[in-house]
């Protein structure tokens, strides 16, 4: 990190649930299997905390997970290698929670403060089980139920191959309910499933409770730091900050989405953009800028941010990273104004570098990110000691520049 030198100036989904299965399915009209959907053949699964009640076929098998902060109970038919349906319970103000800042932030005066309803719990929820898999979440859409509930629709690629899912949730103050389910291939099962979903009952009088995680556990994946929002010359409005990465492998694909809202919580405008650094690192921070050109649409008073993200897998063979690298850097302001940062980048690791990028970072006096920027050096490929110039000029800053922060990354040569 450097000193800037300024040189110059209840019951949940009852018919609607089958109809929304039994739609989803493009099989062909069967003749019924009684033995399998006959209801009087169910046996009724009570949770021990007393929160929900699901009838199921006596053979299939319960996983019970639930802990002290969720219940979580997963359904199987014999020989299943996976659920057919999940139970997620927690407390509302549990799960709550998202990245979000309120407009004041960047000189807005709301007209009411936002409200937390289903659609800001879903975006947590949605958060916490499908933006960091091994597998690819894709297709995802949200379904408003006659009921209040929400279908939340998608597919998941996995090695084993492609499934799709329906999560149906719906709030029972004082609880946040996720109906999981997996659509199976088999249209006997499908049957089955149908008459359990609709089934499930919810005790808002059970009185059970979710702890609250100790700070550990509550952190997410990927966090935020260092945010700052401004409106630039052109009347763009810009979010810049930077993430940091709690997770105990590298991330790759680190995507960072920045949502408006009215104060009704009515989504008016999105933006995303991936973070300038190919690998993340454990510990690691890289920052963003995300830019909506068309400026602040009219009764925006707040934005929101969300990340997702997936394992290193060919990134992490490939990236060449900055511990490979030495740099020198200066930073002036130029006759117009407009900050430089330049310097030179060595290569010192063992291998040879090739499509080699510096990280520019410009932080105001409360270490917010104020201007980002990423460039190549002006010869891409470095052997072991060689070294090459580069230069970032800032056009946009969202503040009065303190420090600057400039990193180096690359590609192995192969």
């Amino acid at each position: 990190m450097h000193t800037m030198r300024k040189h110059a100036p209840t019951r949940l989904l009852p018919a609607v649930l089958l109809f929304a299965l039994v739609g989803l399915t493009a099989c062909v009209a069967e003749e019924a299997t009684p033995e399998l959907v006959d209801p009087t053949g169910f046996v009724t699964y009570v949770h021990s905390s007393g929160v929900f009640t699901l009838d199921l076929p006596p053979e299939w098998v319960v996983n019970d997970t639930s802990d002290a902060t969720a219940l979580n109970v997963e359904f199987s038919p014999p020989n299943s290698p996976e659920p057919l349906i999940s139970v997620y319970v927690v407390t509302e103000d549990t799960l709550g929670g998202s990245s979000t800042l309120p407009a004041e932030d960047f000189g807005i005066t709301p007209e009411a403060p936002p409200s937390e309803d289903i659609n800001t719990l879903v975006d947590v929820y949605v958060r916490t089980f499908y933006t960091l898999l091994d597998s690819t979440v894709k297709d995802m859409t949200r379904e408003p139920q006659p009921d209040g509930s929400i279908r939340i629709k998608f597919l998941i690629d996995a090695p084993q191959g492609t499934s799709q899912h329906n999560d149906f949730i719906q709030l029972q103050p004082p609880y946040f309910v996720a109906l999981r389910i997996r659509l199976p291939e088999d249209h006997a099962q499908m049957r089955t499933l149908a008459r359990v979903v609709n089934t499930l009952v919810v005790n808002k009088d059970a009185g059970w409770v979710s702890a609250l995680p100790d700070d550990r556990a509550n952190r997410s994946v990927v966090e935020f730091a260092s945010l700052n929002a401004w409106t630039d010359r052109n009347n763009g409005f810009e979010v810049a900050g930077q993430i940091v990465n709690n997770a105990p492998l590298a991330l790759e694909f680190v995507r960072i989405t920045a949502q408006l809202y009215d104060a009704q919580n009515r989504l008016l405008s999105e933006q995303d953009d991936f973070v300038s650094s190919d690998l993340v690192l454990p510990g690691e921070y890289a920052p963003f800028s995300i830019v909506f050109s068309d400026g602040l649409p009219p009764g925006t008073v707040r934005y929101d941010l969300h990340a997702s993200a997936r394992y290193t897998d060919f990134t992490a063979r490939t990236f060449y990273g900055p511990d490979n690298f030495a740099l020198t850097s200066d930073a002036n302001f130029d006759e117009n104004g407009l900050l430089i940062v330049s310097g030179q980048v060595r290569n010192e690791g063992n291998l040879t570098a090739n499509l080699v990028k510096v990280i520019v970072t410009v932080f105001d006096a409360q270490q917010r990110v104020i201007a980002t920027d990423t460039t190549l050096v002006d010869d891409q490929h470095l052997a072991q000691g060689d070294s090459s110039a580069y230069s970032v000029t800032f056009v946009e800053l969202g503040g009065t520049p303190n420090t600057f922060l400039v990193t180096a990354q690359a590609v192995i040569q192969e």
